[in-house]
């Protein structure tokens, strides 16, 4: 009974990181869409581009209708996806996906109630009421491009095209990273088609033009943040070190890096004798006190460093959503 305070102290900790970082990645997306994409007419595809567009077809046609807004049409549209990842997948991971996309609905609705965008825009126009779309556009995608790293970090996702990107992986026994690239062309197709809706709905070729251009530029915006995050997660280098005092270098990284390394046995092409080649993958930011360490044990050795695109293994976070694993805290 003494031991289990602890772990309900810990286990609730966890938990609470974790949906506050749901939160967070709500937040995000909820001011990226009402706040900067809707007021320029963009969207990002996938579940939230379908229910951006139905309300801009819609509720913006009157304000007063904020029942009609993209948070609604977000939920409706979601029901059926998130009963499949209940019914397919571990209930937690469908448990916060659900926890997100209502999270989200609540914030579109309190926010488009509250005019928050009327206040932003009233900050960042000019003295003739203008503002500039291109910085919309660009504040917009970055926000947007914050939410799924933040939900991979606690196994969760956005819902709409990521469960279904996961399904046809699922189905398919493909990579994740098709997985990754099915939803990416999935966006692009619902962009295009929303386009095409929203120009005929207002009998506009350059409403669905400006439609079009703007939505993919915030949905490059948006990948090039997570991909920029995700490589922030995953990045390292590998360290080739050959030196004579091999053993001594070897504990020192391990030691002081925290990270495993390979002993190689080379010879020299020059002197032909015998030396060890150590390599050691590293986060970037070890790379000045593994210099340190190279240095302080053999000022003589010879080392270079190479740039690793991605690491999966102990030590190293992944972008990489696993289903399977476990991602209850575990007692020590």
């Amino acid at each position: 009974m003494k031991n289990s305070h602890p772990q309900v102290k810990r286990s609730f900790l966890y938990n609470l990181r974790q949906y506050a970082i749901i939160f967070l990645a709500s937040l995000a997306t909820a001011v990226s869409i009402e706040v900067f994409l809707l007021p320029t007419d963009t969207i990002v595809g996938g579940v939230t581009g379908i229910s951006a567009l139905c309300d801009l077809l819609l509720t913006r046609l009157d304000s007063s209708k904020w029942y009609f807004s993209t948070g609604l049409w977000l939920v409706a549209i979601n029901i059926p996806i998130i009963i499949y990842c209940f019914c397919n997948y571990r209930r937690r991971f469908a448990l916060k996906t659900t926890v997100y996309v209502l999270l989200l609905a609540v914030e579109l609705v309190v926010l488009r109630v509250c005019n928050v965008s009327e206040f932003v825009k009233g900050i960042m126009s000019d003295a003739d009421g203008n503002y500039d779309n291109v910085l919309y556009v660009l504040l917009g995608g970055a926000l947007h491009g914050l939410s799924l790293p933040l939900l991979l970090s606690v196994n969760a996702s956005t819902g709409g095209t990521d469960i279904v990107g996961l399904i046809v992986q699922k189905h398919s026994q493909k990579s994740s990273s098709d997985a990754i690239r099915f939803i990416l062309a999935a966006n692009a197709v619902v962009i295009a088609v929303s386009s095409l809706v929203y120009g005929l709905v207002n009998k506009s070729a350059s409403d669905a033009v400006n439609m079009f251009i703007y939505s993919i530029a915030a949905l490059f915006i948006c990948e090039i943040v997570q991909e920029a995050i995700f490589k922030g997660f995953s990045s390292a280098i590998e360290l080739e070190i050959t030196t004579d005092k091999s053993a001594e270098m070897a504990d020192a990284l391990v030691t002081q890096l925290k990270h495993g390394l390979t002993s190689v046995k080379v010879m020299g092409g020059y002197s032909h004798a015998q030396k060890e080649m150590l390599l050691c993958v590293i986060n970037k930011n070890q790379l000045v006190k593994a210099r340190r360490i190279i240095n302080h044990i053999d000022p003589n050795a010879f080392a270079y460093v190479e740039n690793v695109k991605e690491v999966l293994g102990k030590g190293f976070a992944n972008k990489e959503l696993e289903l399977e694993q476990d991602d209850e805290p575990q007692e020590k």
